[in-house]
């Protein structure tokens, strides 16, 4: 029936009984074809002639939702409400609206009269669950879900959000068994069967997850989509080896996907392959022109391969990234490489503080040309950046101007057409005043005793942990333990952070001063690292503070390294003074630990 077939009704057929059934009937089977704008044109018909029809208000209630009229839904509901005070399901719809408005102690109240009216149904315990899972009231929300899985053990929804609870509490095993449940219902079988796998990667229980795995892999065998998602999975599992495995599989069903491509070049970078990831990061790129992520992956690529004029113009997709949407733009004009003589300049950072000592060098290129340069940059560099070359002023905030020109730091490449040879542009960019270095250098001469023949090393050995692939950059201060045991190195520790801790347990025979809880700014840092010989450090912004300090610097850096160290070099162009020590194989420091021993011996003797 179409809302042409609804029959019309005069004045006397409007209460005839045959009619209104025949109407509703019409009405309802239009709501379960998925019509609901043409039901409700018919229960408007009933409802005008019977205003008090609880069935026809009920229904114009769930038509008008389906239709997206919630307002109306609501309005509906309240006037059979009126009508039949006592109807449980209409409480429960109630209860429902009232929920997705984000009224939730409106809706548990309406639940539980639902529940008082028309007694326990699995429906109307997982509906109360939801609603006190979104209130935060854990606990009360899963004894509800208990419940609507024991009225209805194939409640699929029930037995994910029991799941989800158990994984907010930690209690992983209680998580697993609830995930196998949910995944052995059906529906959603990729999703319950990944979140089973990463417990059971959680739990250490090798064997139940590998054959898991390799149900999931034969069950989506020929679904190369699914095998994506599965590929993604291990990839955030660090399951590299077999997250590309699965890609391998799903590129014999589909070699055209370019997610896939994607997940491959993300497991080829972790694993070290970098000539793999750039393969794969071309094909994703080139099957999705208009990814942004896909074409920015492309660019570090190129980047990484010494390709400068290539992966600089591919850059840009760098502020078309979903997470760079609301970087400032100022008013004034952004530069694209004009002449630069006699302009005001204002350099803007961008990124991490090491990307930003980085890319301080630019300021003095600008100057060379005859710009007068203001940097702004993060506050925890405000006090260093006034120092660097070229830079007029240094700014934490939006400076007042005027400004002829604005870039933002990592646009200026492409636009100074910057090639691998220019390099390193600027050296010893940065440097403290002789004041606070003089005060660095006599506590340090203090701490080492005064002893010439002592070389004096800065140590670094953490980063950030808000960093999601820190866990490869940092190393435990007990894998440098062999390095450290040495009687010609009086050691200095720059670090900071929660990491400073381990030196608690370093032994006692070790020459090592603990700087950090002396250390208040980056000007401190900087201070010290040109009162040292030698700073040895992972790839944080340390490593770019002692780099454009002209400080030697060695740099110890993970299989999954970043763009800007490149490939297959023990130095870098960005950094005259530094030194590369690269992991072999993600997670194994030993052997960068053999080649920092034997490095530190052919050091000539301190004099």
């Amino acid at each position: 029936m179409s809302n042409c077939d609804i029959p019309l009704a005069s004045a006397s057929e409007g209460t005839d009984p045959a009619w209104v059934h025949a109407t509703l009937a019409g009405a309802d089977r239009l709501f379960e074809a998925g019509k609901p704008h043409d039901a409700l044109l018919a229960y408007e018909a009933v409802i005008g002639r019977q205003p008090r029809n609880a069935h026809a208000l009920h229904r114009m209630a769930l038509a008008c939702f389906r239709d997206g009229q919630s307002g109306r839904a609501r309005e509906y509901l309240d006037r059979a409400l009126n009508v039949t005070p006592t109807g449980a399901e209409l409480w429960e719809h109630r209860g429902l609206l009232a929920a997705l408005e984000g009224e939730y102690i409106v809706a548990e109240a309406l639940y539980h009269r639902a529940l008082g009216l028309g007694g326990d149904t699995a429906s109307r315990h997982r509906n109360l669950a939801d609603v006190l899972k979104q209130a935060g009231r854990r606990d009360e929300a899963r004894t509800h879900y208990l419940k609507a899985l024991d009225l209805d053990p194939t409640l699929h929804h029930a037995a994910r959000q029991l799941a989800a609870i158990c994984v907010e509490d930690g209690e992983i095993v209680q998580a697993a068994h609830y995930q196998r449940c949910a995944w052995e219902m059906g529906p959603s079988r990729m999703d319950d069967g990944i979140e089973l796998l990463k417990s059971l990667c959680r739990l250490g229980r090798d064997d139940a997850f590998d054959t898991l795995l390799a149900e999931l892999r034969g069950h989506y065998r020929a679904d190369a989509a699914a095998l994506g998602q599965l590929a993604f999975a291990l990839n955030q599992l660090d399951r590299y080896d077999t997250a590309l495995d699965v890609t391998g599989q799903g590129f014999a069903v589909d070699p055209d996907q370019a997610a896939l491509h994607h997940y491959a070049a993300y497991a080829r970078h972790m694993l070290g392959d970098h000539s793999g990831m750039r393969r794969h990061s071309a094909e994703a790129a080139r099957l999705k022109p208009d990814d942004a992520h896909l074409q920015f992956n492309l660019a570090v690529a190129m980047l990484r391969d010494g390709e400068f004029e290539a992966g600089w113009a591919l850059y840009r997709w760098h502020e078309r990234l979903p997470q760079n949407r609301t970087l400032v733009r100022p008013d004034f004009p952004e530069w694209f490489g004009e002449p630069v003589a006699g302009r005001r300049f204002l350099l803007i950072g961008e990124q991490g503080l090491g990307d930003q000592i980085q890319a301080l060098r630019y300021a003095d290129w600008l100057r060379r040309r005859g710009a007068s340069v203001d940097v702004w940059v993060d506050a925890g560099l405000g006090d260093i950046a006034g120092l660097a070359s070229g830079v007029r002023r240094a700014f934490t905030r939006m400076p007042p101007g005027p400004y002829d020109f604005w870039c933002r730091m990592f646009r200026m490449p492409a636009r100074m057409k910057l090639s691998l040879d220019m390099l390193p542009l600027a050296t010893s960019y940065l440097c403290a005043s002789r004041e606070v270095v003089g005060r660095w250098r006599e506590r340090l001469f203090g701490a080492s005793g005064g002893e010439p023949r002592k070389r004096r090393v800065g140590l670094v050995w953490a980063g950030n942990t808000s960093y999601e692939l820190d866990r490869y950059r940092s190393i435990a201060l007990r894998t440098l333990a062999p390095v450290l045991a040495r009687s010609d190195v009086a050691w200095f520790s720059l670090q900071k952070g929660d990491a400073q801790n381990e030196l608690d347990r370093l032994a006692h025979d070790i020459d090592m001063t603990a700087l950090g809880p002396q250390i208040t700014s980056f000007a401190d840092t900087l201070a010290i690292v040109q009162t040292l010989d030698l700073v040895i450090t992972v790839d944080t912004s340390v490593a770019h503070l002692a780099g454009a300090a002209g400080v030697p610097v060695w740099i110890l850096l993970p299989a999954c390294t970043d763009w800007r160290w490149l490939t297959g070099r023990a130095d870098s162009p960005w950094y005259s003074t530094a030194r590369l020590f690269r992991q072999r194989e993600l997670g194994r420091w030993s052997g960068v630990m053999d080649e920092l021993r034997v490095a530190l011996d052919e050091l000539p003797k301190p004099g």
